[in-house]
């Protein structure tokens, strides 16, 4: 399930109410401010605005998750099991749980951060491969883009699927560039049969109509016996092209399928096919074939 919450005490849009919410003794005491959250696939996204503005070290702490942490404006220094370092804008970090942690704000407060909040094995297959590297992540720009991109699509209501798959592929990049991991190349023959063989069944497991279109993306993994990260890279990667427009492509060849059958009801048929709504039918329907379901209906129509 895919949850997007305002928090009633949360962060105002406006810079104003940013301002008056920054010089609240209140939420200067919790340091923070929740203001959205995603849940996909087991994972959790939350967007930050710390309000500390205290320049020395606050804490300790002790950090109770796998995280990994995006800096979208701002900077701040971090101490993260005994390494300290400034975060601003083009970086983030990575946590454990039992690591002890510090924050001081010498350039005041407001800074904004997303936390990715990932399970043990996901962690520890990503970024945990590398042994002693530093936890201080380096973000590219094209990481940012995808990253803000992601916190975009839950804002728009996207589906658990594609933020899952969205989620995935920014952790993947993060990790390669972090040089904590290295995908798997199918450079050997047996490697790209396997690959394909993966995808073959994937597409046949998804070609069993509307039961495994309506599948989240971790239980299409399941399906196929992989994980998540890997069915998504290795889709990509064989068919150039996402696994959740490829899913999308299915439910819009249903959609048409069952207009050319003389389905009526674009509400009825929009629940069937796992849309939130048939505006989100109308606007995946224009996107995949550049007509909208009703014009659709009108050109399949057996009658003038």
């Amino acid at each position: 399930m895919t949850v997007m919450e305002e928090k009633t005490d949360g962060c105002p849009r406006t810079a104003r109410g940013i301002a008056e919410l920054l010089r609240s003794d209140v939420v200067r005491e919790r340091r923070g401010a929740q203001c959205r959250r995603i849940d996909a696939a087991g994972i959790t996204v939350v967007d930050i605005l710390c309000c500390e503005d205290r320049p020395s070290f606050v804490g300790p702490g002790v950090q109770e998750e796998h995280c990994v942490v995006l800096t979208r404006s701002g900077g701040y220094l971090r101490q993260v099991a005994g390494e300290e370092f400034f975060v601003d804008a083009t970086g983030g970090y990575l946590t454990r749980p039992g690591d002890e942690h510090r924050v001081a704000h010498p350039v005041g407060p407001g800074d904004r951060s997303t936390d990715i909040r990932i399970d043990a094995q996901l962690y520890a297959d990503r970024f945990d491969r590398a042994p002693g590297r530093s936890r201080l992540l380096a973000v590219t720009g094209t990481a940012d883009l995808r990253h803000r991109a992601l916190l975009a699509a839950a804002r728009r209501g996207a589906e658990t699927f594609e933020l899952a798959e969205r989620i995935h592929g920014l952790l993947d990049e993060l990790a390669v560039t972090a040089g904590h991991w290295t995908p798997d190349t199918p450079a050997r023959r047996s490697t790209l049969r396997v690959h394909r063989r993966l995808v073959r069944d994937t597409c046949a497991v998804l070609a069993g109509g509307v039961p495994a279109l309506l599948l989240p993306l971790e239980d299409l993994a399941r399906r196929v016996g992989v994980s998540p990260h890997h069915l998504s890279r290795v889709f990509h990667a064989v068919t150039g092209t996402t696994l959740t427009r490829y899913r999308n492509e299915l439910r819009v060849r249903g959609v048409l399928q069952d207009l050319e059958e003389g389905a009526d009801g674009l509400r009825t048929l929009a629940a069937a096919y796992g849309f939130a709504d048939q505006a989100h039918l109308t606007r995946t329907c224009r996107a995949h074939t550049g007509h909208v379901p009703s014009a659709v209906r009108r050109l399949l129509a057996d009658r003038a």
